[in-house]
C-alpha cells in the first residue's frame, strides 16, 4: 500500500509574535517586489476578493474578506481570511489567519497570524509605489491615519525615499498622532510633527500616504497640489473620485482596483472610465524612474491574495530553518481518513 502523503506531516501554527521575530521591512519589500512581478506576468491564479458584510452595518462596521490564490512560481498555495471590524478601537480592527497548502496535494503546511502580514505586505507596496512614482527628491511626506497599515507604509516609504526629512501626521485622534510622530522621530528617526488638520498634514508634502476606515472621503482634491504621490492604503471610501480622477491611477491589480479598490468609486461615480486605469503596479518594477514632474500619482491599494502567499511563504521558510512555532498533528493520517 502507498504511504498516504499526508501521514507523519504536521502544520505549523506562527502567531504575530512569530511572524515579527521571522521577517523585517526590507525583507517584505523584497517579498512583495516578487509578488507583483509574479501578478504582471501572469504566474498567479486567483479569486475575486470575496466581502461578507454583517447586517447592520450602521450599527456594526464588519465584514469578512477572502482572498484565494497560487502562484506558479514561488508555489505558494492559499486562503487568507480577514474579519474587519472597521469601528473597533485602533490596533483592534482586523483579525485574520493566512492558510498555506501544499501544492502537490493540498496537505496544509501553515496557519499563520494574518494580521501583521497584511500590516507589512501593504506597507511594502506603498514603498515599491513610491519607488517608481514619487519625486526622487522628494523632501516631505504627509500622512492621514495612524493604524498597522499606516506604520509600515510610512517605514517602507521611507526606505524607498531616504531624501525625505520630514514628515506631518493626522489621525482624529491626537493621541495616536502624537504618538505616531514621536515613533517616528525615536525609530526610523526623521524628525516628524502631530498636525491637526488633513490640510496641515498634506501642506508641502510631495508623497501622500492615506491609510484609514473613513467611510466618507477624508481626501479631497483640494488637498493633492500638481505633481504630489500620493499611496491609498485605506479602504476604497477615503479619497474623493475627483483625486482619482486627477490622477495617473496605478493599481496593485487591475481587477481589485476595478471591483474593490478606490478606482472603483470613482468608476461607479462617473468620474473615470475603465481606460483611464493605469498599468499594474508589477508593470513598473523594472528599475526605470517613471516619475514626471507636475504628474499627480495614485497607488490604488485594494490588496492582491499574491502578496499574502508571497510573504507568508517566506516567513514559514524561515520558521521552518528556525524551528519556530507549534506543530500540530490534525489527524490527517491514512487509517483516519480512508
Amino acid at each position: 500500500m502507498s504511504t498516504h502523503p499526508f501521514a507523519g506531516r504536521s502544520t505549523r501554527i506562527l502567531g504575530m509574535r512569530e511572524v515579527a521575530e521571522l521577517i523585517d521591512v526590507g525583507e517584505a519589500i523584497e517579498s512583495q517586489r516578487a509578488a507583483f512581478r509574479s501578478l504582471a506576468a501572469g504566474t498567479v491564479t486567483s479569486t475575486p476578493n470575496l466581502w461578507l458584510r454583517l447586517p447592520d452595518q450602521e450599527r456594526r462596521r464588519g465584514w469578512l474578506k477572502i482572498l484565494a490564490g497560487h502562484d506558479s512560481v514561488t508555489e505558494a498555495l492559499g486562503v487568507k481570511v480577514l474579519a474587519r471590524f472597521a469601528d473597533n478601537p485602533p490596533g483592534a480592527n482586523l483579525g485574520g489567519l493566512i492558510l498555506l497548502f501544499d501544492e502537490e496535494n493540498g496537505f496544509p503546511q501553515a496557519i499563520v497570524d494574518a494580521v501583521l502580514i497584511t500590516g507589512m505586505r501593504t506597507g511594502a507596496g506603498a514603498g515599491l509605489a513610491t519607488a517608481a512614482l514619487a519625486a526622487p527628491d522628494a523632501r516631505q511626506l504627509g500622512v492621514v491615519g495612524t493604524g498597522v497599515v499606516a506604520w509600515h507604509s510610512i517605514q517602507a516609504t521611507l526606505l524607498a525615499r531616504p531624501s525625505i526629512e520630514f514628515v506631518t501626521v493626522y489621525s482624529r485622534s491626537a493621541e495616536r498622532r502624537e504618538a505616531t510622530a514621536a515613533r517616528i522621530a525615536s525609530e526610523l528617526g526623521v524628525a516628524a510633527r502631530a498636525v491637526d488638520t488633513v490640510e496641515r498634514a498634506v501642506d508641502g508634502a510631495e508623497v501622500l500616504i492615506t491609510a484609514t476606515n473613513s467611510p466618507e472621503p477624508i481626501l479631497g482634491l483640494e488637498h493633492v497640489s500638481p505633481g504630489v504621490h500620493i499611496n491609498a492604503m485605506g479602504i476604497r471610501t477615503e479619497l474623493a473620485p475627483a483625486v482619482v480622477a486627477a490622477s495617473w491611477v496605478v493599481p496593485d491589480g487591475v481587477e481589485e482596483a476595478l471591483a474593490d479598490g478606490k478606482f472603483s468609486i470613482a468608476l461607479e461615480a462617473g468620474a473615470v472610465s475603465r481606460e483611464s486605469l493605469g498599468p499594474q503596479l508589477g508593470e513598473l518594477l523594472d528599475g526605470s524612474l517613471h516619475h514626471r514632474p507636475g504628474r499627480t500619482t495614485l497607488f490604488d491599494s485594494s490588496g492582491v491574495v499574491v502578496q499574502d502567499l508571497a510573504l507568508a511563504r517566506r516567513v514559514l521558510e524561515r520558521a521552518e530553518a528556525a524551528g519556530t512555532g507549534v506543530l500540530v498533528d490534525l489527524g490527517l493520517a491514512e487509517e483516519l481518513v480512508r
